[in-house]
């Protein structure tokens, strides 16, 4: 017996929306019934998707005959949490997939898992790098073991953002969510999280120079531009992470990877992750290992080390679409066949970490900040 659709409902219709939309549609297993937005960009959308719009929850369930089983909210980071909140307390869906970040404090976030629980309805976490395979492979690494013990990380997500993209007034407020520790880094630090197996516990913050200006915006809640952050572990692992909006790079996750067709891949081999181990190096995306090779040491009549050539080691990655991936777990959470592959517990642990971190921007260089975790 094939198993009936799983209905969806998008909340919002801004930048991530129609990508959301695009592997909806193209699943055969979901149903895109209708996008909720009180604003023009919404309403566009379903226009040009040929589905129902809506201005609000309630207007929509007024008019479907059947309780729609998931919706994912997408509108600007920091509504995430109120808009969730509406639709857990008036529809009750079987799931909801909250965009990241889960939410843009601790608080906040901590209400809507205790809501969650509260009416029984599955939430993820819209970290979808957890369903790239570039990441999957980086994790399998870890844990199978292929370089010892990991005991230290680095990553990188350097970009120019164009001005344009500060037109919507909450990019240019920390408050309204905005800036790439929201938006951008928050990713960042959920896929180290999972490649790793542990949490960010201590967080020690430099802050970059400002070099933009914006105008309307308070000089306290203007947002950053980015800093070079050292990350303390729970298992005890160290890292640093850089992190820039206003440079020409192509180190980070969107140009290394290619996955969002909004920005193009950079050319050649590009890696913004390193995973360092007792027995050798781990480099994402670019999926390189180095290690020494015991023979070789052996024949140069060596002891394993620096004075014997490293061996390099490219692995092969399977394809997948990571939004296609999430759209399947989607499913089969909202089915009650398995659980989130990233939890609302997993989205707030992200969250806890970029909250730290902004109290460090806040409090200046240097300073070492707890995370809530």
């Amino acid at each position: 017996m094939v198993a009936p659709k799983v209905t969806v409902v998008l909340v919002g219709g801004g930048t991530i929306a129609p990508l959301h939309a695009k592997h909806l549609l193209e699943s055969p297993d979901c149903e895109l019934v209708a996008i909720i937005d009180p604003f023009p960009p919404g309403e566009r959308l379903a226009k040009e998707l040929n589905v129902e719009h809506f201005s609000d929850v309630p207007a929509l369930l007024k008019t479907l005959s059947t309780q729609p089983d998931a919706y994912i909210v997408c509108v600007p980071s920091g509504l995430h949490v109120s808009v969730a909140l509406s639709i857990v307390a008036v529809a009750k869906p079987k799931v909801i997939l909250v965009e990241k970040p889960f939410s843009t404090d601790s608080i906040s976030g901590k209400e809507l898992i205790a809501k969650t629980n509260e009416c029984g309805v599955k939430v993820i976490a819209g970290h979808h790098r957890r369903f790239n395979p570039y990441l999957a492979l980086a994790r399998q690494v870890v844990v199978e073991g292929r370089i010892g013990k990991v005991n230290t990380i680095s990553g990188l997500w350097t970009c120019k953002k164009n001005d344009g993209y500060f037109e919507p007034t909450w990019r240019k407020s920390r408050l309204g969510g905005g800036g790439p520790v929201w938006t951008n880094m928050v990713h960042d630090i959920d896929a180290l999280h999972y490649i790793v197996g542990s949490l960010v516990a201590k967080v020690c913050v430099f802050p970059t120079a400002r070099d933009r200006t914006h105008d309307g915006i308070r000089p306290e809640d203007l947002v950053e531009e980015g800093g070079v952050f050292m990350l303390h572990f729970k298992n005890g692992i160290v890292g640093t992470f850089v992190l820039s909006d206003n440079v020409v790079s192509p180190y980070g996750w969107d140009m290394a990877t290619g996955e969002n067709p909004l920005y193009p891949k950079a050319e050649g081999s590009v890696d913004c992750y390193r995973i360092f181990g007792t027995k050798g190096t781990w480099s994402v995306p670019d999926n390189t290992l180095w290690t020494y090779e015991k023979k070789q040491a052996e024949k140069l009549n060596l002891e394993i080390g620096w004075n014997v050539p490293l061996t390099r080691e490219t692995l092969a990655v399977r394809d997948a679409i990571p939004f296609q991936e999430q759209v399947k777990n989607l499913v089969q959470v909202a089915r009650g066949e398995c659980e989130p592959r990233c939890s609302g517990r997993d989205g707030l642990a992200a969250v806890q970490v970029c909250e730290a971190i902004m109290k460090g921007l806040t409090a200046g260089d240097g300073k070492i900040v707890l995370v809530d975790v």
